[in-house]
């Protein structure tokens, strides 16, 4: 057996058994869909080219998984763990193809066992195709600068239209290529061929639906990233910064990323100076964002690819492989640590916290709240934050009502309910709402008859719970404005 055969093979078997393994876990575990995976599968019940807070990739995956596991937890977040698993096999390949089939293990095993995978492969996010279709396109792309045929252009392709389709950051890599031939000469021979430019270009008319359907939406998908990256406006301070130095720390695991850290120091080759070029300006542009104003921890997600392969083929090179290993068996330490929270979560405390209390709680609510809607007749329920609308449109389904959004501020939609499915004073019949707080005057403006229902409160955790305010509304009077919020 030829030396690197092995080893491939190892990575492999590892990549298939612990696929299996979280999506076993998927079904012994207890918790609830967090409200944003709640939304996304409100979503695929009407496939579209586009919603309002995200591309339409997320969705599309959810329906195609319904139809062959049915609309349980496990099922909305079964695609989750297979992708991170065509993750590390396209990470291995571009390690593969730069530094070797050894090389290429060690990033394939370290996109599978980082301690961002073993989090996020538990759960449905615009994260996890994205960061499947970066590496594929970073592949198709190694493999034209080593040579490559036409087929790897169909594959860039695909990958950047399926990409932005995921979520828009995809457009980073149209940044990071670039840089990559200002840096690298092998790239810059490769941009000087049409056909990378045509795959590009063919590649990126996959948004023009989505970009339509924004158009008709009143620029929905747009006008929400543009928010989200700058709502938080201009707040210098170190405490922000950190903390997403921090968070990239965890994501990409300490030692895979101190690799790519040292690897930055000297950027001797062409490969490590090219995949820096895919790497470094995504970490250092968003650093330099949350030091100035705010970012989350994923929105550096796509720089996640080339640290997996630059930073461990760099400590493998400078002889440190001893610290791969231990990152490796602190990953599935981690992964290990994170299945027995989610078959635990009803009675798990980390620290005296509850660690998966937003995950908690939200199937009791549903199950109440439908119990309550069917008991008075009501026509349909209405919620006034997203987190209750997601969580009611697939908890609550059983009382096959639907569910409502009070409007946005001024009538302008904030979210996905309030833009599809707002309240309008039209319904015929009483409507059960679920408020925040057991003001019934909130409701006066909108309502004749404002009767209250009581408080339902049900367990999240230990220690832990999830209460809402319930309230019968009828006699609406006139257009219906959005209630005064809770004090």
């Amino acid at each position: 057996m030829p030396d690197a055969r092995l080893p491939v093979l190892i990575f492999l078997g590892l990549t298939a058994a612990l696929t299996l393994l979280r999506l076993l876990f998927l079904t012994l575990a207890v918790t609830d869909l967090h409200y944003d995976e709640a939304q996304y599968w409100a979503w695929a019940q009407t496939p579209a080219w586009g919603y309002f807070s995200k591309p339409p990739m997320v969705a599309w995956l959810i329906a195609l998984a319904e139809p062959v596991c049915g609309s349980g937890e496990a099922c909305v977040r079964s695609p989750a763990p297979l992708i991170w698993a065509g993750t590390a096999l396209a990470t291995f390949g571009i390690g593969a193809t730069l530094f070797g089939a050894r090389a290429g293990v060690w990033a394939g095993l370290a996109a599978l066992l980082a301690p961002g995978a073993a989090f996020s492969a538990r759960l449905m996010s615009t994260d996890v195709p994205l960061l499947l279709f970066w590496a594929l396109a970073l592949l198709a792309l190694v493999r034209l600068r080593a040579g490559g045929g036409r087929g790897w252009l169909v594959l860039l392709a695909a990958a950047l239209g399926l990409g932005l389709l995921s979520k828009y950051a995809m457009l980073y890599f149209l940044g990071g290529l670039a840089v990559a031939a200002i840096v690298d000469g092998e790239t810059r021979r490769l941009v000087r061929r049409p056909g990378l430019w045509i795959a590009l270009a063919v590649g990126s008319t996959a948004l023009i639906p989505n970009l339509l359907w924004n158009l008709e939406h009143g620029g929905a998908t747009l006008r929400h990233t543009a928010d989200n990256a700058t709502g938080g406006g201009l707040t210098p301070g170190l405490t922000d910064g950190l903390a997403f130095l921090a968070a990239q720390f965890a994501l990409a695991g300490p030692v895979v990323l101190t690799g790519l850290v040292l690897a930055a120091l000297r950027p001797r080759t062409a490969e490590t100076r090219l995949l820096l070029a895919f790497s470094l300006p995504v970490l250092l542009a968003v650093t330099g964002m949350a030091f100035l104003t705010r970012a989350h921890g994923n929105w550096a997600a796509t720089a996640l690819i080339a640290t997996f392969v630059l930073g461990s083929a760099h400590l493998a090179a400078t002889n440190r492989r001893a610290w791969l290993v231990g990152g490796l068996v602190a990953g599935a330490a981690l992964q290990g640590l994170l299945f027995w929270i989610d078959v635990t979560a009803r009675e798990a405390t980390l620290a005296g916290q509850t660690p998966q209390s937003s995950v908690m709680g939200w199937a009791g609510l549903g199950g109440a709240v439908a119990r309550a809607a069917r008991a008075e007749g009501a026509v349909a329920i209405v919620t006034e934050r997203r987190r209750e609308a997601a969580a009611m449109s697939y908890y609550a389904r059983s009382a096959t009502l639907p569910v409502l959004a009070w409007p946005g501020p001024g009538g302008v939609p904030d979210d996905h309910f309030q833009m599809t499915v707002p309240l309008t004073g039209r319904e015929a019949g009483p409507v059960l709402a679920v408020a925040s707080c057991a003001d019934p005057a909130r409701f006066g403006h909108a309502y004749d008859r404002v009767t209250p229902r009581g408080r339902v409160e049900v367990p999240a955790g230990p220690g832990e719970t999830r209460a809402v305010w319930l309230f019968r509304l009828e006699g609406p009077r006139g257009p219906v404005r959005r209630p005064a919020d809770c004090p």
